[in-house]
């Protein structure tokens, strides 16, 4: 297995696939088969795949082509062909990254609990098996850093085993694993693993030890929503209300923003940002132009990108609070080829108070669009925020919690208006 297989695992262990790239015509075919329930037009595809593309001794792109099989049909309930494609896949670490994140699919859409749990603890029996086999390490990685790889890869497949008896209500289990997933202190897991594990907390009688970690989640300005909805429900059951709560976590945020001033500062770009013109969805033509002298937030999103779409509370909180800065959402990498009307809908019926733009061609037919090309985005969402005289000073990639991007947004809005 090569090291650019080994990152595409990593990808795979922690359900991320939010990350816009340009789609060779092999990733183009697989992709395909995720929309697909029909075994016999999955198995025709597989063939055809494997004869155009030449893969039959091919193990590593095999293994992608029967593991994305695999997900597809657990997702559709259908467990016999599941258990047929996962079992085709030949590289052990290969077979457990797809098998967790089968699971992970089953768990974060409510599928089948119940399944999802049988996956993630046979997922952790074959992870078991070959994490110190010497045989299963890859030539070209050293014995270091295969170790600390393998040890990495314990957290997303504990993490769903805990998910998966929290799910089912087996609290004292499911945190028994949710700490066994924390390779260090918990506050430096991702947040969804963060709020799982204060809940378990307060489900197993560790009230005190869920407060204590969800104030200090407050004070590195990362609670997401579900952490503060539980740090306001510990508040009132003690103070009878929670009058002051906000008060205090907006203190808190402060000093959060106050710091982060200070680590942002060294990291300002000097550059002036690609023009463009383009059009929102109701064919109004926009300029970046037409902004002059205001600071510019350009949101890059697509309409299929869950953290894009999981970062819009926070972003609708910073429109609302922000009149005076233009906030600028384009759509790219959208897989229809209209997508206009795609877009239009989404942000109609969620009922966003955003400006909405389409990323578009550099020329009619080409593969090239304007945005993408111009800003060069390692993935989405990404944000990129313009001074008043047209400058590029920051961008953002990626979503963790809203307070985390509302505190970074607001450091780098503090530092463009004292310049």
């Amino acid at each position: 297995m090569r090291a650019g297989a080994l990152l595409v695992a990593v990808f795979l262990l922690l359900g991320v696939n939010a990350f816009a790239q340009q789609k060779s015509p092999l990733d183009s075919a697989i992709n395909q088969i995720k929309d697909e329930d029909d075994p016999k037009k999955v198995e025709t595809s597989i063939k055809e795949i494997i004869k155009n593309f030449k893969l039959e001794k091919d193990e590593e792109t095999l293994d992608v082509l029967y593991g994305t099989a695999a997900v597809n049909f657990a997702e559709y309930l259908n467990f016999k062909e599941y258990e047929k494609y996962i079992a085709l896949i030949r590289n052990k670490f290969n077979q457990t990254s797809f098998m967790n994140l089968a699971a992970s699919q089953l768990l974060n859409n409510q599928l089948d609990a119940e399944y999802a749990k049988k996956i993630s603890e046979n997922t952790l029996k074959l992870y078991d098996s070959y994490k110190n086999d010497s045989t299963a390490r890859p030539k070209n990685f050293s014995k270091k850093d295969w170790e600390r790889f393998m040890n990495f890869a314990q957290y997303p497949y504990y993490d769903t085993h805990a998910h998966a008896l929290f799910a089912l209500g087996q609290y004292e289990e499911a945190l028994q694993f949710q700490r066994k997933a924390f390779m260090g202190n918990p506050e430096e897991g991702i947040p969804s693993s963060i709020e799982r594990y204060t809940k378990l907390l307060a489900l197993t009688g560790k009230k005190q030890e869920a407060k204590e970690l969800l104030l200090k989640m407050a004070k590195l300005g990362k609670l997401n929503k579900g952490m503060t909805n539980q740090l306001q429900s510990i508040y009132i059951s003690e103070k009878g209300s929670d009058e002051n709560l906000a008060r205090f976590l907006d203190s808190l945020q402060k000093n959060v923003q106050a710091n982060l001033i200070e680590e942002l500062k060294p990291r300002m770009r000097n550059e002036y940002a690609t023009a463009f013109t383009l059009k929102d969805i109701y064919g109004k033509q926009v300029k970046l132009s037409d902004y002059a002298g205001k600071i510019v937030v350009l949101d890059l999103w697509a309409t299929w990108c869950k953290p894009c779409i999981a970062s819009f509370p926070a972003m609708e909180l910073m429109v609302k609070k922000h009149p005076e800065i233009a906030f600028l959402f384009i759509a790219v990498e959208e897989k229809d080829k209209n997508p206009l009307p795609v877009v239009k809908n989404f942000i109609e019926k969620g009922k966003y108070p955003f400006k909405v733009l389409i990323d578009e061609p550099v020329e009619p037919n080409s593969i090239k669009f304007k945005i993408m090309s111009s800003y060069k985005p390692d993935g989405i969402p990404a944000k990129y925020i313009i001074d008043q005289k047209g400058m590029l000073r920051f961008n953002t990639m990626g979503f963790g919690t809203d307070t985390e991007l509302i505190n970074e947004l607001e450091a780098m809005f503090a530092i463009l208006k004292s310049l």
